[in-house]
């Protein structure tokens, strides 16, 4: 059976427009190379509210959000979502059951995160394997903006449970990748090539077998009757000749011999022994032909499935681990801002309650503050609270360098 494939990716407000010129094909000139541009004329929307990504969907938060408060530049705007399986899944159906299934996993997305919330919705029939790109603002019940929360870890696992039981439970037979797989991952392009590698061997193998049973069913090649010298057997018999003597009961009837078939054939014994090898022969190539069809290749072709079906839970627990990466490094990008405005906040701090002492001067302030930075130095060398003091060192130079 067919696995279900549904990875997520996060889209920033700099991500909108190089990512619907690609969805859009707003270009001719794509980095995908399994893109036939020439069959690009195949490809529909399912879901159409957005002409100009980055326009249309910034709008459409700035309309609905719950918050007066300007969106973050470095906010995820939409969780893209591609829908596909392999293809083996597509082969057999026609336009209409390909179309059935991308709609009725986009009534799932519908469903659980909200009709409206669903910007667009295109397939993709011009690659190797029929896809859907599949846009989803990440409001929350109370229309807050926050991807963080909508497509956390326990909502990306609810997904990849839940759908393929939703599309089972609606005709489609697929199922879910391998839960905890602990196989080394491989990245996107190294799945590509080893997702077009299978395939192709697949159809190989499939070819194969295919011949081979045609050859194996084939008619039993003719020989020509003139190639084994084949020559009729015949006896002498005798029959009536025709000719009488005599008459009544002394009437007597001459016999003449002559020579008649008898239905047999002779073959010289050299060709019948090339006759009797070579079927022997054919015989056992037969044998072996049916015997390979039967039972190595229908093996082979089930390991090679196999492997292809690992890749793909393969890449999911890629894309599951890129996606909790993504929010570990936003974590620590806001700590590390929160701590850069507290490191700040102290060397004000300092400066300004040795400005307020009236017992020292200008000058000591400075020394008090350089003494202050060395002693953090010690713990911390190039850190913050050092960068922050040189940076205003060389500003206070040149001022002074300017009266």
């Amino acid at each position: 059976m067919s696995f279900v494939v549904a990875r997520m990716q996060k889209m920033k407000a700099g991500n909108l427009v190089g990512m619907g010129n690609h969805n859009q094909r707003l270009t001719d000139n794509h980095s995908n190379k399994d893109i036939d541009t020439e069959r690009s004329y195949l490809n529909y929307d399912l879901v159409n509210r957005t002409d100009n990504y980055k326009t249309d969907i910034q709008q459409f938060i700035n309309e609905n959000k719950s918050s007066s408060r300007a969106v973050r530049k470095d906010a995820v705007l939409i969780n893209e979502w591609i829908i596909t399986s392999d293809n083996q899944f597509f082969k057999d159906k026609d336009d209409k059951e390909i179309k059935d299934f991308f709609d009725t996993a986009k009534s799932y997305f519908a469903d659980k995160f909200g009709d409206n919330n669903i910007r667009y919705a295109q397939v993709h029939l011009d690659e190797t394997t029929p896809h859907m790109h599949l846009g989803i603002v990440p409001f929350n019940a109370e229309n807050k903006l926050t991807a963080k929360t909508v497509f956390n870890r326990q909502a990306l696992q609810a997904v990849q449970d839940e759908l393929p039981t939703y599309l089972q439970e609606r005709g489609f037979e697929l199922e879910r990748g391998e839960k905890g797989s602990e196989r080394k991952n491989l990245t996107v392009p190294e799945y590509k090539k080893a997702k077009d590698e299978l395939e192709e061997m697949t159809t190989t193998l499939e070819q194969r077998k295919s011949e081979v049973l045609a050859l194996s069913n084939d008619k039993t090649p003719t020989i020509k009757r003139e190639s084994l010298d084949l020559k009729d057997e015949t006896k002498t018999v005798k029959v009536p000749s025709g000719e009488t003597i005599g008459i009544g009961k002394l009437r007597h009837e001459f016999m003449k011999n002559e020579e008649r078939k008898t239905g047999n054939v002779i073959i010289p014994e050299d060709k019948l022994n090339a006759l009797i090898q070579g079927y022997e022969d054919l015989y056992k190539s037969n044998e072996k032909l049916k015997k390979y069809a039967e039972t190595d290749l229908p093996k082979e072709i089930t390991k090679v499935k196999g492997k292809y079906s690992e890749l793909v839970k393969e890449y999911n627990d890629l894309v599951r681990k890129s996606n909790r990466n993504i929010e570990t490094l936003e974590e620590l990008e806001k700590e590390n801002k929160t701590l850069k405005n507290e490191i700040k906040d102290i060397y004000k701090g300092f400066k300004a309650y040795f400005k307020d002492s009236k017992q020292v001067t200008t000058e000591q302030v400075k020394t008090l503050v350089g003494g202050v930075v060395d002693k953090v130095k010690e713990f911390v060398k190039g850190g913050e609270f050092e960068k922050i003091h040189r940076n205003e060192t060389r500003t206070r130079d040149r001022d002074e360098l300017s009266r």
